[in-house]
């Protein structure tokens, strides 16, 4: 569907409307039934990025993940881990409940994270906005948490890079509740929040953190502002993609989770220990995650990261 095809209301686009405004050499489609919204790079029709937002998936998420010519840098739902799924946010344990792991008969998480609504909304310059509500559910039981979460996806910038705005409100029910995970052990345990995987068999790439520590077995278990994994995307031309921790987060820097095996890395707040929240309690995470082509630049970087500091 194009987006010229929409009408708007309050300039968001809503169930039964599309999208409208185009940047110069891109445009932004409405996927089919109003379930997200898509960049597509108008010379080869590849898609740069795809918000999905389908309450039928067990889990919002972004994929394609790719640079702007449409080469695709993540993977989604891999034989090996068919919860991961691409760029993504999920809690592992909420009271001991499992939100992370999805069973591959059913397809469903033991804890459900369910999307009660999304609506998003289309500049002309080509960035876009997603707002959705979501709930965490235990088995047959009312929600434990609400969500409130905006994806804000920046306008294709001049240097072939782009950046989305990552913001969510965690607003916990009538009873406290624990966020947990898999104790680290290794290079296992200690993941969850906000994700990003890439096709196994990905070679060549390695990690780059603030504290300038290269490789995943130096950086894992780390804090650090931001974490970047670079190298050749499918054969030709290197590129990557950075995660900034906003310095508002708690427990900033966090630790990271990076794993070269999957490969797979995240921002992972929960890595040292659990966190508990008391009834009626709000906890906010703000991320910024920038795909760039070349190899990852230290300077450029910390640069990028002093630019996303100052959002209020």
């Amino acid at each position: 569907m194009s987006i010229r095809s929409a009408i708007l209301w309050g300039g968001f686009c809503v169930a039964g409307a599309a999208c409208a405004g185009e940047a110069p050499g891109y445009r932004l489609d409405l996927l089919p039934d109003n379930t997200g919204v898509a960049l597509v790079n108008r010379a080869n029709g590849l898609p740069v990025w795809r918000a999905v937002c389908d309450p039928k998936q067990p889990k919002p998420y972004v994929y394609p993940l790719a640079t702007l010519g449409g080469v695709e840098l993540t993977a989604n739902s891999p034989a090996d881990h068919v919860w991961h799924h691409s760029l993504w946010f999920a809690w592992k344990f909420i009271n001991g409940v499992n939100y992370w792991e999805t069973d591959k008969k059913t397809g469903k998480s033991e804890g459900a994270t369910v999307i009660k609504s999304s609506k998003f909304r289309c500049n002309d310059d080509g960035s876009a906005r997603v707002e959705m509500a979501i709930e965490y559910a235990p088995p047959g039981k009312p929600a434990v948490m609400r969500e409130a979460r905006t994806v804000a996806f920046g306008a294709p910038r001049a240097d072939g890079s782009y950046a989305i705005d990552w913001d969510a409100a965690f607003t916990v029910g009538d009873s406290e509740i624990k966020l947990d995970r898999t104790p680290p052990h290794g290079a296992s345990g200690g993941y969850a929040g906000l994700s990003l995987r890439f096709p196994k068999g990905t070679t060549g790439w390695t990690f780059l953190t603030s504290e300038g520590v290269h490789g995943a077995a130096q950086g894992n278990g780390k804090p650090a502002r931001w974490v970047d994994f670079y190298g050749p995307a499918k054969g030709g031309p290197v590129a990557g993609i950075a995660v900034f921790d906003h310095p508002a987060n708690p427990r900033h820097p966090t630790a990271w989770y990076l794993n070269e095996g999957h490969p797979y890395f995240s921002p992972a707040l929960i890595y040292q220990e659990p966190m508990t929240l008391k009834a009626g309690a709000t906890l906010r995470l703000r991320y910024r995650v920038l795909v760039h082509d070349g190899q990852g630049d230290k300077t450029k970087l910390d640069a990028e990261f002093k630019d996303y500091a100052k959002a209020p």
